[in-house]
């Protein structure tokens, strides 16, 4: 489970003429880490970040990373391209001519050799268009979040304590106990999960089938037992 932050990048509408009655500023930031929001929230947001922000509590930034269109770039209508891609796109090295200065310093081209990271979600006031982004910061320590939390200290622990480990090594760093007797119990699939999401949080680096730790300090390193 993951610290999410959103943060506030471009006004898609009219903000000149119509501006926005809650005061947001482009940088603008607020936080959820599973039990409490930091920062001004709009209502007018609710209803689209709900979602978004949900998915990226709980899955961290492989929410949007395998979302097939953030890597198409730009591209434009040719029906001669019908027989090939079966709709009739063609792509783009650079955004559409035409395209809106405030949405020009938005865009970004599709990434080639990493995943994608973060979504986002616009207001509801057409007016005004919000967009913000969503994405994950770090792991959450929050109350909830404890059991897998610590969990992910655990390992990381182990890591730290043994550099150039393998994964397959790290089970039998844990007594019996510790595996088994402790809820989430910490099983092969689990571990996997746990060193996902440490390594997308920047805490590890896995190459060559062995493990090391990055040197970044957790928000807090629990005292277990």
């Amino acid at each position: 489970m993951f610290k999410v932050r959103c943060q506030l990048r471009a006004f898609f509408g009219n903000e000149d003429i119509f501006p926005c009655h809650f005061g947001y500023k482009i940088g603008d930031e607020f936080y959820y880490d599973g039990v409490r929001f930091t920062g001004r929230i709009c209502p007018g947001l609710l209803a689209s970040m709900m979602p978004v922000i949900y998915g990226t509590y709980m899955l961290g930034n492989k929410y949007s990373e395998n979302i097939m269109y953030k890597y198409r770039g730009f591209d434009k209508k040719d029906a001669s391209m019908a027989k090939y891609d079966g709709l009739g796109y063609c792509p783009l090295e650079d955004p559409p001519e035409g395209t809106p200065e405030k949405i020009l310093k938005t865009l970004r081209p599709a990434p080639k050799t990493e995943k994608v990271k973060g979504g986002h979600f616009i207001c509801s006031d057409y007016r005004i268009l919000a967009d913000f982004t969503c994405q994950a910061v770090d792991l959450s320590d929050s109350e909830y979040a404890q059991p897998f939390y610590r969990r992910a200290i655990a390992v990381l622990e182990k890591i730290e304590a043994e550099p150039g480990i393998k994964a397959e090594e790290i089970l039998d760093r844990f007594t019996v106990f510790e595996k088994n007797k402790i809820s989430p119990p910490l099983t092969p699939i689990f571990l996997q999960v746990l060193l996902e999401a440490l390594s997308d949080m920047n805490y590890i680096q896995i190459g060559d089938g062995r493990i090391r730790a990055t040197g970044r300090d957790p928000p807090s390193r629990p005292q277990i037992g």
